[in-house]
């Protein structure tokens, strides 16, 4: 079990199954020892959920869960592991994976970045989407442009500054730290949508203010 932010990559937990290898013994044998089995995995499944809801469960960050392993048995976790209804609907990909431990974490990542990719585009739109639509509606609470940016950071309007990852780096650092001062929301956006391209335009920096300013 692991976390993934950003780009790093933190395990934290590791179990061991403790499911018997397969056997080739045939009759009641090959019976009993497939009753064992069965019942091992489930077992194992059932800490894996609980481990899972210790560490997720009250993360309020949580964006999704991805489930990684060998055929069948990521399926058959899913099917019986416990894992409770709200963790289980975060699931946003489920992916064969070779690998245990932080090698197998980082197989996983690696096997869902087409799904990660998505995912972030889904969140840039959502935010830019907002963006425009206060824009459109409530213009004295919304704000772009750096200059005037800079002067709604430093006053503690911002709720949520949103930045073009076409700035340059050190204007990027700049508001950065200026939003952290404030505990404003930061989000990067590229120009892979339509959205980030309007943006783009507008200077490549904006705001969602937290209360209306008439200049």
């Amino acid at each position: 079990i692991g976390i993934l932010d950003g780009r790093s990559i933190r395990q934290l937990d590791h179990m061991t199954s403790g499911i018997p290898g397969k056997t080739r013994a045939g009759g009641q044998s090959a019976q009993r020892f497939a009753r064992i089995r069965e019942s091992a995995a489930k077992e194992f499944f059932k800490r894996v959920a609980e481990n899972m809801k210790k560490h997720f469960w009250d993360n309020k960050k949580l964006k999704g869960i991805l489930v990684g392993g060998p055929i069948p048995t990521k399926d058959e976790f899913l099917d019986q592991g416990q894992l409770v209804t709200a963790l289980k609907n975060k699931v946003i990909a489920v992916k064969d994976i070779g690998g245990t431990g932080m090698h197998g974490l980082k197989e996983l990542v690696l096997r869902c970045e087409d799904v990660l990719a998505e995912q972030e585009i889904t969140k840039q739109k959502q935010i830019l989407d907002e963006f425009f639509e206060r824009l459109a509606k409530e213009p004295n609470k919304v704000s772009y442009g750096e200059a005037e940016i800079e002067d709604r950071l430093n006053r503690g309007a911002v709720d949520k500054l949103i930045i073009s990852k076409t700035l340059p780096r050190e204007k990027i650092k700049v508001l950065e730290k200026l939003a952290k001062a404030s505990s404003t929301e930061i989000h990067l956006v590229t120009k892979e949508t339509a959205e980030g391209v309007q943006f783009d335009n507008l200077g490549g920096v904006g705001g969602l203010l937290r209360f209306e300013i008439h200049d």
